[in-house]
């Protein structure tokens, strides 16, 4: 039987301590704070259906996280937005067991885990840092910012390279040594 978690402070009091023993769950809220450069977690509910499993160590938490994303693509910077899915497994260690420092873990704190944490850390390393709109987006002109998708600009392509003009006036000066 699935428990419905209200709030994203979770209480394990009837299974820790008891490995095998596990508690079904199904949350929808949402998630502040999940953000990179070009993307972030739109405010309306992250859904999650998770298993709260008792082992040796604490508990292992694990599932499926599914929420809604902001984006603007990399390459012509429109907006756009997309579902964004991720599997979650992680350990909620018992303090008195939790690995030496260094090991980065969430801790049980009491008879509660806070589940908000590892729910933004999962969906925050989901989002793309460089998002693009479709596959094959043109982006902007480097001279105009004209959004080449939707058309090609005026601008003309230099015949060359600003850096490769001192060995042009280079071959100049020999062309006219040849001569």
């Amino acid at each position: 039987m699935d428990a419905r978690v209200d709030n994203l402070t979770l209480s394990v009091a009837e299974i820790l301590d008891r490995p095998g023993e596990y508690r079904d769950l199904r949350l929808a809220r949402p998630v502040e704070g999940v953000a990179t450069g070009l993307a972030r977690l739109e405010p309306v509910p992250v859904e999650a259906v998770l298993r709260a499993e008792s082992v040796m160590e604490g508990i292992l938490i694990t599932g499926s996280l599914e929420g809604r994303a902001a984006l603007e693509c990399a390459r012509c910077l429109t907006p756009f937005s997309s579902v964004i899915s991720v599997d979650a497994c992680e350990l909620y260690a018992d303090p008195a067991k939790a690995p030496p420092d260094g090991d980065e873990v969430y801790v049980i704190e009491g008879l509660d885990i806070d589940l908000e944490p590892m729910l933004r850390d999962a969906l925050t390393l989901t989002l793309p840092l460089h998002p693009l709109c479709r596959a094959d987006c043109r982006g902007l002109c480097a001279r105009c910012g004209r959004d080449l998708n939707k058309g090609s600009c005026s601008c003309v392509e230099a015949d060359t390279d600003p850096r490769w003009a001192p060995l042009g006036d280079l071959r100049a000066r020999l062309g006219e040594k040849t001569q």
